[in-house]
């Protein structure tokens, strides 16, 4: 294996990448209740406290705690499943029927009381048809059996086909039923959730109290470290203290960490949570409880773990872009969307010693030993975590891949668009902050440490707010760059399932306004692209002398490509330079040394702009018009894997984004189940999801390996092929760069 490993990377070194490149340095080995809302605030102490300075009320509220207690102790041992058949079409989601299923049998009067204790009905014996895929899934599943009857509001029990059990059927059995949830939709950023009912998930003896929607369990602004500020600000993470904790309020999401830009504050209608330093909180989104009920490990649900992108400086967990309620209905997975300190509070090197920088890294390893602690009480499995990320949010996944302190808190990554991750030195981030900084805190190691801790979290973030922080390599966090890792094969990083995803034109988007649609001179749109760091002066000097990027309308056989415009000849060199070619030299490392377990790589050649993100209104093409030209850009994804364009008003332009969505979300939710983006037939046909049958009928997603480099062309209705694109100019780009 080492040998064949070692070959493979000397034939690398035949399609340019290096062993430069690759530099290797050091190896290392529920309580699911919901009460009435004038109970729901309470907890066990504010009761006491109230029954103790109002003594002639002491029977009374005596009676009524012990009320509370014994309809959470009914609900306690009960598993819930919320039922919602996804279909994908977004415009109908709150017109479509929603249910909850409690696993637990029960007489049909008791049912009838707890769905009354969730201020809910049995189901509308007209509506149990609507669920015939939920409960078809459920029996896929091994919850529930072809014997298994139902309590609705039928007279009689019924089967998982709807009919009416046979006469011969006690009508006093115990049976799973089924009781409406009549939860609203989430459908808007400043949604007010006063009035959505209220549920409780336990875990380490700790009573988290969520909400409940019309599509997932939600569970918002839960704390997994201690507040990062004071003396605790540039260090690392210290786990949250749940010492002497048995309640957590969980219903209202945390504000986002300190940051400019989309999420500083609410000036573009995406964050009225706010912002603060003390802001490392997660939320949970799941489409079932296990209430005190010990379930098996295969009844626990696959979890997916979010790293928010953003550039290593602005961005928060509670985005509603990354909303878990579409993709849990639809792929039966747990969502964590977790906050990790942005700019100079997550990323502030110093070389001193005191301030190593990575903070950012602790804070989503401290949040993944959250899950690893308590996600069981949420109904996710512990032992199936795959954490994924678009942006700099998947390359700190790259990051964490690479670092031993992540080491067996989750088994699988995905990779949007993140090349093959960003890093820099700790000299180099202390050489680009130290002139800002010095003018408040001269001093050196930890007399500077406790100056920068003692200034106003704005005076920081003001006197930073031109410095481009990156993940440093560091001897905890990050030894060595993540590529010259993967390059020493699976014994010097954490070997798990590995899956990326790129968009044609990522430059688009993320150059922003640097480059113009109409520009006509290609070496003055080169060389606006070397500020921002897209290309360097050297690859700026040699491209147009190269021939291999011409303006042309012709064919070209011979290495070059032509392009229709300077525009996107330039738009096309940036995203080669900062995704492409990282992306896939990253793919082809991990292939050659057989670094992880499995590889899949893909290109969306569908895409559908963020609302807010969309520069020149090019990235996205008009209702009913397929056939006009349009950029697959960065973030163009997003909607895609996470189903949340109702949230932004975002309409359906044809059928086919409905069906695309779905086979997106299908094969993400198949991935965090097996490692395999391939869905299983049997588990589409017990869901009734027939488009994404169609979509890999006749085709499979390919291993990308050493003797296979092989991506697939995602796209609806038909998917498809393509080899690691652009090499020849990754080649050039690589041997020009300064």
């Amino acid at each position: 294996m080492r040998a064949s490993a070692a070959a493979n990377l000397r034939s690398l070194s035949r399609i340019g990448i290096h062993r430069s490149t690759v530099r290797t340095r050091t190896r290392y080995k529920a309580t699911t209740w919901t009460g009435k809302q004038h109970l729901a605030g309470l907890s066990t102490h504010s009761i006491h406290y109230r029954m103790r300075h109002s003594p002639l009320r002491m029977a009374a509220m005596a009676s009524l705690l012990l009320l509370a207690l014994t309809v959470v102790a009914k609900a306690s041992s009960a598993p819930t499943s919320l039922l919602f058949q996804n279909d994908g079409n977004w415009t109908a989601h709150g017109e479509r029927p929603s249910a909850l299923l409690v696993h637990t049998p029960a007489r049909r009067r008791q049912a009838e009381t707890i769905c009354a204790d969730y201020e809910e009905q049995l189901l509308r014996c007209d509506d149990v048809h609507q669920f015939r895929h939920s409960f078809q899934y459920q029996q896929y599943l091994g919850t529930l059996t072809n014997e298994t009857l139902l309590w609705t509001a039928c007279s009689t029990p019924v089967t998982l086909s709807g009919t009416s059990a046979a006469d011969n059927v006690s009508s006093d059995g115990e049976w799973p039923f089924v009781c409406t949830n009549s939860a609203p939709l989430v459908d808007r950023v400043d949604t007010d959730y006063s009035s959505f009912p209220r549920l409780n998930a336990t875990a380490r003896n700790i009573t988290f109290e969520g909400l409940r929607d019309h599509l997932t369990f939600r569970f918002v602004g839960i704390p997994f470290a201690q507040p990062p500020i004071g003396t605790r600000r540039f260090q690392y993470a210290e786990a949250w203290d749940a010492t002497n904790v048995s309640y957590v309020n969980a219903t209202q999401y945390s504000p986002a960490c300190l940051q400019f830009g989309y999420f500083d504050g609410n000036s573009y209608d995406l964050n009225p949570w706010g912002n603060d330093e003390d802001c490392l909180y997660l939320n949970v989104y799941t489409p079932f409880l296990p209430g005190d009920t010990d379930v098996p490990e295969d009844q626990l649900k696959p979890v997916l773990f979010w790293i928010h992108g953003g550039g290593f400086s602005q961005g928060t967990g509670s985005d509603l872009t990354f909303d878990g309620g579409s993709l849990t209905s639809r792929s039966d997975v747990v969502i964590v969307t977790s906050n990790y300190r942005l700019n100079i509070f997550g990323y502030l090197s110093l070389d001193d010693g005191t301030i190593p920088g990575n903070y950012w890294m602790s804070d989503n390893i401290a949040a993944l030993r959250w899950v690893q602690q308590y996600i069981r009480g949420f109904g996710g499995n512990p032992n199936n975590v795959t954490i994924f990320g678009q942006s700099a949010g998947g390359a700190n996944c790259i990051e964490l891949v690479a670092s031993p302190q992540a080491a067996g808190l989750f088994q699988g990554s995905i990779q949007q668009s993140a090349g093959n991750g960003r890093f820099s030195t700790q000299s180099a981030i202390a050489e680009l902050a130290e002139p800002y900084l010095s003018p408040y805190c001269n001093e050196t190691g930890a007399a500077r440490l406790a100056c920068l801790q003692r200034l106003p979290s704005s005076v920081l973030l003001n006197a930073s707010a031109d410095i481009f922080f990156t993940p440093v390599i560091d001897p905890v966090y990050l030894p060595d760059a993540p590529m010259a890792l993967v390059a020493q094969g699976s014994s010097y990083i954490n070997s798990v399932r590995m899956m990326s995803t790129l968009m044609p034109e990522e430059c688009q988007s993320l150059t922003t306004t640097t480059l113009a649609p109409n520009m006509s001179d290609f070496q003055t749109a080169l060389d606006q692209l070397i500020p921002g760091g897209w290309i360097d002066q050297e690859q700026a000097d040699h491209i147009i002398p190269s021939g291999l990027w011409l303006i042309s309308n012709e064919t070209f056989h011979n290495g070059s490509t032509s392009y229709s415009s300077v525009y996107n000849a330039s738009v096309k060199i940036a995203t080669e330079n900062n995704q492409e070619c990282p992306n896939g030299a990253y793919a082809m490392v991990g292939a050659a040394t057989v670094a992880f377990p499995s590889m899949h790589v893909a290109y969306h050649q569908r895409g559908y702009a963020l609302s807010y993100y969309d520069f020149y209104d090019l990235c996205t093409f008009s209702v009913g018009k397929p056939d006009t030209p349009y950029y697959r850009c960065h973030s163009s994804d997003l909607y895609e894997v996470f189903g949340t364009y109702y949230i932004y008003d975002q309409p359906i332009r044809v059928p086919e984004d409905i069906y695309y969505t779905s086979a997106v979300q299908d094969m993400w939710g198949s991935f965090a189940r097996t490692g395999d983006p391939n869905v299983a037939r049997e588990y589409l046909i017990a869901r009734g999801y027939n488009t994404t049958l169609e979509f890999f009928a006749g085709w499979r997603w390919p291993e990308f390996t050493a003797s296979n480099m092989v991506l697939a062309d995602l796209q609806y209705p038909r998917p498809g092929y393509t080899d690691v694109p652009d090499l020849e100019h990754c080649r050039y780009l690589a041997s020009v760069q300064y």
